[in-house]
């Protein structure tokens, strides 16, 4: 013997005032939260190249060379810090996951992640640090745009750790549906990198070094206000 079981799902489209009101409000609040959890998520996924973005506006003032050097060095890091995305993902499942199961590991989970993301960070800046020449040869830099793609991506490179911090607090973050701290972050580290770039290149004259050090800094920044 078998049996089966109906359960009726409100629809949009019913004949029945309440029951179609019912629904097109549920459907609000649905797309609110979606909203909500998206737009400062996508503030975050964009702090890299923004940073990226600020260093252009501002090296392109010292010479043809120093943007070409940029233009590998910014090549290098982003490829480099965009293969580390996975810390973002990885703790926003496992923390949604426990804290829905409530469960307090999710929270530890999540500062695991942030001590593995600074782990990787340590070592991808070494990493890059000490072959940034051969990846700049590589990447056809040559003459004076070589010497320039170096120096930004020695100095730059340093930052990977607190931008993997960022990503893997990011992470936790969205697990716990508490986002908007990351739009603030992001916003913070621009503004930072900003006005470091200016004080460091022309303030300071340092030139190519001192705009990677002031995404550097943002960086550091970002990633110990949201750790």
């Amino acid at each position: 013997m078998s049996y089966s079981v109906h359960v009726h799902t409100p629809d949009p489209q019913s004949s029945d005032p309440a029951t179609a009101g019912t629904a097109r409000t549920g459907n609000r609040a649905a797309y609110g939260r979606i909203l909500a959890l998206a737009l400062p998520t996508f503030g975050q996924l964009i702090a890299e190249p923004t940073f990226v973005l600020i260093d252009t506006a501002i090296v392109g003032h010292i010479g043809v060379s120093a943007l070409a050097g940029l233009s590998i060095g910014s090549t290098i890091i982003l490829t480099a810090v965009g293969l580390c995305i996975f810390l973002a993902y990885s703790t926003t499942a496992q923390v949604a996951h426990l804290l829905g199961a409530g469960r307090r590991q999710g929270l530890q989970a999540g500062i695991d992640g942030l001590w593995l993301a600074l782990g990787i960070g340590i070592v991808l800046a070494a990493a890059l640090f000490a072959g940034a020449r051969p990846l700049c040869v590589a990447l056809r830099g040559t003459g004076e745009t070589l010497d320039q793609a170096v120096a930004y991506t020695q100095t730059v490179v340093l930052g990977a750790p607190g931008m993997l911090l960022v990503y893997a607090a990011n992470g936790i973050f969205r697990g716990l549906q508490k986002v908007r701290i990351t739009l603030v972050a992001a916003v913070c580290g621009a503004v930072l990198n900003t006005m470091l770039d200016v004080l460091f290149v022309f303030g300071f004259g340092w030139g190519i070094a001192g705009s990677g050090a002031a995404t550097m800094i943002a960086q550091w920044f970002m990633g110990l206000f949201l750790t």
